[in-house]
């Protein structure tokens, strides 16, 4: 399930009050559970408990954990990022930033991004500007944070970019644009707000790391041998990603960006291309996410790093 808000142009510090109340952010405690024996009657569970949220007044379970299992608000993550963002950004910086919410499982898996619209940049194709095509244009910051209730997930927290025309989404070129926590005593909301600080640097260097494979050119033969090298990529996945890198290059030429792209449609798009099957649990954006973290690994990949250095 996706929300998409944008700020409304609210002054600051209420630029994020049109967001506040988001059902994501609601509140979720730890509760001491019983399991049933075979005679009906209830038994203790010793070491597990339950986690819980609140909607319409009424108590909605979400998922059994350990009970050294730490819950970290998904309501202090982005408050955290809200005032970094609130103390780093300007004004009108701030007017442009777009809030997109997702959930799954009922709510036991949440994540909400920002995008930076203030943060862009245009892309060059070789000797060609992207203004010339008739996609790909732009790139925007995005900062991701994703976090779970049922165990299912660490806490997450990633900058990347999104392309303002394709709405393709391109996370953790390395490893230090992502960060990840177990849901620990460490996991407090001081540890990720050391990590936020470097928001804006992070994402120059992601954009500077983009031009550079816009202007990187390929041919077809390096790109076909670079997916069918993949790691853990299927035949079948491998024809889907090569016919939708032929759409890319069509769009943006063959370069290392048009073959990202076709690697970012596939993580961003429940499609008819890359379909995720219906498993009646909410689950496309859990699909999605997975998705994301496996075209990061695609992206450090000893097949995409030799094509870079060629």
């Amino acid at each position: 399930m996706t929300f998409i808000r944008t700020n409304d142009n609210l002054p600051r510090p209420e630029i994020f009050a049109s967001s506040a109340g988001a059902s994501i952010l609601s509140p979720v405690v730890k509760r001491p559970i019983q399991g049933l024996g075979r005679d009906g009657q209830p038994l203790d569970m010793p070491g597990y408990v339950g986690t819980y949220t609140v909607r319409d007044g009424q108590p909605v379970p979400l998922g059994v954990v350990s009970e050294k299992y730490e819950v970290v608000q998904m309501r202090d993550l982005t408050s955290a990022a809200e005032r970094i963002m609130q103390d780093a950004f300007t004004p009108e910086q701030l007017s442009q930033i777009e809030v997109r919410d997702r959930s799954a499982a009922g709510g036991a898996w949440v994540q909400r991004q920002y995008v930076v619209k203030a943060f862009e940049e245009a892309l060059v194709y070789g000797n060609q500007t992207s203004a010339t095509l008739n996609v790909g244009t732009t790139v925007a910051a995005t900062c991701s944070i994703t976090t779970s209730f049922d165990g299912g997930s660490s806490t997450q927290l990633g900058i990347g970019t999104l392309d303002l025309v394709c709405q393709n989404g391109m996370t953790a070129l390395n490893a230090v644009d992502h960060f990840r926590k177990k849901h620990t005593k460490s996991a407090t909301t001081e540890v990720f707000e050391e990590w936020l600080q470097d928001l804006g640097p992070r994402f120059k260097e992601q954009v500077a790391t983009m031009k550079e494979w816009s202007d990187a050119g390929l041919t077809w033969t390096q790109i076909e041998e670079t997916v069918r090298a993949l790691p853990s990529i299927s035949e079948k996945k491998a024809e889907r990603l090569l016919e939708r890198a032929a759409r890319e290059c069509s769009d943006r030429g063959f370069n290392v960006y048009a073959l990202s792209s076709a690697f970012t449609f596939y993580s961003s798009h429940n499609s008819e291309e890359f379909p995720i099957r219906n498993t009646g649990n909410d689950n496309v954006a859990t699909t999605l996410s997975d998705r994301q973290d496996e075209v990061s690994r695609w992206v450090r990949s000893q097949p995409f790093q030799e094509l870079l250095a060629a």
